[in-house]
């Protein structure tokens, strides 16, 4: 029952041809070392210099070894699209400037970036190269790492004195949803039973946060749970071993009740949040909607806002210059006159800063990779991505490194070759769901 096992070697693809046995080892290491310090250098919010924070650094540099693991790993079409983007953008920026007499963010804008840039290199590593199980290695290696950081982080909050921890985050809800995260990638990449308790284990760091996104993406977690549950159960080959999986799900079901009954206190600040009829609760959700009513308007005051967006990172600046009647709504004005307001939702934040056309390629990735994921029956993944888009649709999430992590995650296991079984497919039924690459 370890965490770590080796990789399943030779699968085949849906086309019936076996995939590469392996990468070179300069590759290998490359991309496992470029996949441990970007999931574990998500975890690292502090910050370094105005917002460029130790995450930033871990986004660089895991980005710099991926594109140094396969010589022209990017092709032309990727490249060009890139290109249309910094363009865009551009054209964006006079537009902005004309109109709002609004300076382009150049650090957020360099981000996004950056974020493209290995999101696509994921995609292109993992179905053309092969590099899925390399990735997924490397997230089995960062999980622990990862217990450990958020664990530290919440000591030393604790230690501080913190009313509410936020597990490292200058944000309570980014520190919840990166350890939810975790807790679906424990089940789906780690082996043996332990992956349970892990998995149970970040699920309870992001309960102990006053978010109210952990209590959004729970449900779809406990579904995930019992699909995994399913899997172990059908792999049973001994009677001992029914029983011993029956004693298991037991111990996962009972054992965080017991623990959250006895520290009710320390998981109520956000369990409170979500039922708490009380009018801040309410005017914080209605604070929230009413940036998005107001994104919306700013989105089709003008043309060039519909077409180019207002930048990135552009949504509070441009607001408090622009048009909009503001006076209905529930705002933070101090914070949008000040150009530091934040949308609070992610789809939002991309359909109104970015192009027309960057917003509706978002979409259909994300639509395409749930259909994806639901034809190679990652049913674990299928639930987080519906979830985890949920809840970042009620908070800026965007601009963490965890989501272009969580999508890179995503894609690798909708598009990679030889991603190994899934998780509901046992090796009792002699066979791997994996599709071929796509163009």
């Amino acid at each position: 029952m370890t965490l770590l096992s080796p990789e399943r070697a030779g699968i085949r693809d849906a086309t019936g041809i076996p995939g590469p046995e392996g990468l070179p080892p300069r590759a290998r290491f490359l991309v496992v070392a470029s996949t441990v310090v970007m999931v574990v250098g998500m975890l690292l919010g502090m910050k370094i210099t105005g917002r460029f924070a130790a995450s930033n650094v871990a986004q660089l540099l895991g980005t710099a070894m991926l594109l140094g693991a396969f010589p022209r790993l990017l092709r032309v079409k990727d490249v060009a699209l890139l290109a249309l983007g910094v363009v865009s953008v551009a054209l964006a920026a006079v537009s902005v400037s004309m109109r709002y007499g609004h300076t382009v963010l150049v650090f957020h804008s360099a981000y996004f970036f950056v974020a493209a840039i290995y999101v696509t290199a994921i995609y292109r590593a993992c179905r053309d190269h092969a590099a899925t199980p390399a990735f997924q290695e490397g997230i089995r290696r960062a999980l622990p790492v990862c217990l450990v950081v958020l664990l530290g982080a919440y000591t030393i909050e604790i230690v501080q004195g913190a009313r509410y921890p936020a597990l490292g985050f200058d944000d309570k809800s980014h520190g919840s949803l990166a350890a939810v995260f975790l807790a679906f990638a424990s089940l789906r990449f780690l082996r043996g039973r332990g992956r349970f308790l892990l998995a149970l284990a970040f699920v309870g760091l992001a309960l102990v946060t006053p978010s109210r996104l952990p209590y959004l993406l729970v449900p779809f977690f406990a579904v995930a749970l019992l699909v995994e549950y399913r899997a172990v159960r059908r792999q049973a080959r001994e009677p001992w071993q029914v029983y011993l999986t029956h004693v298991l799900l037991l111990v996962v079901v009972t054992v965080p009740a017991l623990v959250i009954a006895r520290s009710s206190a320390l998981f109520r600040s956000g369990f409170d949040r979500v039922v708490d009829p009380e009018d801040i609760t309410q005017a914080s959700t209605q604070s929230h909607l009413d940036l998005l009513r107001a994104g919306l308007d700013l989105k089709v005051e003008s043309l060039w806002n519909v077409v180019l967006g207002v930048t990135p990172g552009g949504f509070a600046g441009t607001l408090a210059a622009s048009d909009v009647d503001l006076s209905g709504y529930r705002l933070p004005i101090n914070d949008i006159v000040a150009g530091t307001a934040p949308m609070h939702s992610s789809i939002g934040s991309i359909v109104v800063e970015f192009p027309l056309w960057v917003a509706a390629l978002y979409v259909v990735v994300l639509v395409a990779s749930f259909v994806a994921l639901l034809r190679r029956r990652e049913r674990g993944f299928c639930l987080f991505l519906v979830g985890f888009t949920a809840a970042t649709s009620f908070y800026s999430t965007h601009n963490e490194v965890l989501f272009v992590v969580a999508l890179a995650t995503s894609l690798s296991l909708a598009y990679g070759r030889d991603t190994g079984f899934a998780p509901e497919d046992a090796p009792v039924q002699g066979r791997a769901v994996s599709s071929s690459p796509r163009s």
